[in-house]
């Protein structure tokens, strides 16, 4: 299963989120740094990343850790958060907004 989408999918998807009444006003986005991810995907035995929702002081973030091979967490390595959110940390030009 690929996980490419054409930007048209993207907008659908992004904007459906956006625009559902039990989503106003609440995170539309999140920023991560490219340095980041790389490290997160240099690791021993990681195949993938698998993203987690979270809430950081009732604000809808990310927790983000590589995946082996089984399709377990490596838990034991690096894992991302902190990430920029979105409307305080938004793309000025984005056609998924």
């Amino acid at each position: 299963m690929s996980n490419i989408i054409s930007l048209s999918k993207a907008v659908t998807e992004t904007h459906n989120y956006q625009n559902d009444p039990r989503f106003q006003g609440l995170t539309k986005s999140l920023l991560i740094d490219a340095l980041a991810y790389h490290q997160l995907l240099a690791q021993p035995n990681v195949v993938g990343v698998r993203t987690y929702f979270a809430i950081d002081n009732e604000v809808l973030t990310i927790v983000v850790v590589g995946v082996d091979i089984h399709g377990e967490d490596c838990t034991q390595g690096l894992i991302l958060g902190n990430a920029e959110p979105c409307p305080f940390s938004c793309p000025t030009n984005s056609p998924l907004l």
